[in-house]
């Protein structure tokens, strides 16, 4: 190739790339230009979601909870990095085996004396770490996003360095939109006219596929996907609750024959049967009258309405949503998993880790920039519904010769015995030895026949 046919190609390789980044450039500066050093609101309502879902929806408040309970009680610790390799491989698994302690276990060494495990004690001055991460996933699986204000030193020889992690509500602050540069400026409480710089909030969100007005910088909250079936869940807890209050009972009460009940008679009766038949506590009791009355029914009991299927149904719906099992919820009609340990299981896989996964990501950016080499990790050994049977790993590990007994013994949940230098041996087999020591030469071979006089 000469020299001007390869400077052509290497000039057509240069724009080509220009080409493409600008492409990207301008298509996120032509987004953000409509709504530039503007609060982002999302879709809808977070109101809405918090007020008719969570704090209203019993099914909803369920899912979220156990999901949200099930993180904070999960330990986190502070980790040196030996193996970058195994490290990309550990973060990759999307579940938790021997496999996944093994490469672990190559990647990761526990530093229990760091000073960044206090922040893992207690995050700020009300909360402790299992509260503190219940909120954090809890606002995340409610609102679609959930927002951590990162507070510590801003200078000086302790810059970057983490003091308090607060969980900031988020209804209550947004994210102001920038320039194709830095597509979020800052985070702004609604009261207040001054953004938080974005380098001090960690924002947690679900994709979304909105790209117009800025809506990609927010969360796409499940409930929002799922409104119409939180309403209808409402509707039905509300027609159960109406059904047996008024025992049932919804019809029309008018007069026998030919006569006709006036204005106040009418009234009277109604009054009447409230009083003496509305309400559960009144269940049973009889109403005496004078009158020649008729009942019209005008609408189906709830057993007609298959209020309680329509209301497993919406069970199972939400509990798809969120992806966990909904015979964890009373649903002994679904079950799909052989045991409880197993649908306990897909919890963590399918909901809780995914969460602490992204949480994990995030804050180990911010501590890279104070403590490089260092690693935020939870410890999901403590999980027992994630450990295999302590005899069945004990077998797998027997015939592996690459681990030392300590180790072996950290995978199964034991202490490291540092008294004994043996334990830090790799211990083989004394049958086992080389290939190339097992080959046998021309050489020996006539040796061997030269003994036996062959």
């Amino acid at each position: 190739m000469g020299l001007i046919e390869a400077l052509g190609r290497r000039l057509f390789k240069s724009y080509i790339t220009d080409l493409r980044r600008s492409i990207g450039s301008e298509v996120i500066s032509e987004m953000l230009k409509m709504v530039r050093g503007r609060a982002i609101y999302p879709p809808d309502n977070v109101e809405t979601y918090i007020d008719k879902g969570y704090l209203f929806n019993p099914v909803v408040y369920s899912i979220v909870s156990f999901i949200a309970q099930k993180a904070g009680a999960i330990p986190w610790g502070v980790y040196e990095v030996k193996n970058d390799k195994a490290l990309h491989s550990y973060k990759s698994a999307n579940s938790y085996n021997l496999n996944t302690k093994i490469i672990k276990t190559k990647a990761l060494v526990a530093l229990p004396d760091h000073e960044l495990n206090a922040i893992f004690l207690k995050p700020n001055i009300l909360q402790g770490w299992a509260e503190f991460i219940e909120q954090v996933v809890g606002f995340k699986l409610v609102t679609g996003n959930s927002y951590i204000h990162m507070i510590g030193p801003t200078a000086g020889l302790n810059k970057g360095s983490i003091r308090e992690m607060w969980n900031i509500p988020s209804q209550i602050i947004r994210p102001v939109a920038g320039d194709r540069m830095e597509p979020v400026r800052g985070y702004k409480y609604l009261a207040q006219n001054e953004p938080i710089p974005a380098n001090e909030i960690i924002h947690l969100k679900y994709w979304t596929p909105e790209y117009f007005n800025g809506q990609n910088l927010v969360g796409l909250s499940p409930l929002r996907a799922s409104l119409r079936l939180v309403t209808k869940s409402n509707a039905s807890f509300d027609s159960s609750v109406g059904a047996l209050q008024n025992q049932g009972a919804f019809g029309i009460i008018s007069a026998e024959k030919d006569t006709a009940l006036t204005d106040e008679q009418a009234d009277m009766i109604e009054s009447r049967l409230r009083e003496k038949v509305g309400g559960p506590a009144n269940r049973g009791k009889n109403i005496v009258t004078s009158a020649t009355l008729k009942w019209q029914q005008m609408g189906m009991s709830p057993v007609d309405l298959n209020i309680i299927e329509s209301d497993r149904m919406d069970l199972r719906a939400l509990c798809n949503i969120y992806h966990v099992p909904s015979e964890l919820f009373n649903d002994a009609a679904n079950k799909t998993y052989s045991n409880t340990k197993e649908a306990g299981s897909a919890v963590y896989t399918n909901a809780v880790l995914p969460a602490l996964n992204q949480f994990r990501d995030a804050l180990n950016q911010f501590i890279a920039m104070k403590y490089p080499g260092l690693y935020a990790d939870y410890d999901a050994s403590m999980i027992s519904e994630l450990q295999d049977d302590l005899q069945m790993m004990a077998t797998a590990l027997s015939s592996i010769y690459f681990l030392t007994l300590n180790e072996k013994r950290d995978l199964l949940g034991f202490s490291a015995d540092e008294t004994n230098p043996m334990m830090n041996e790799y211990w083989v087999p004394s049958g086992l030895m080389p290939m190339s020591q097992s080959m046998v030469t021309d050489a020996q071979l006539e040796e061997e026949e030269k003994k036996l006089g062959l």
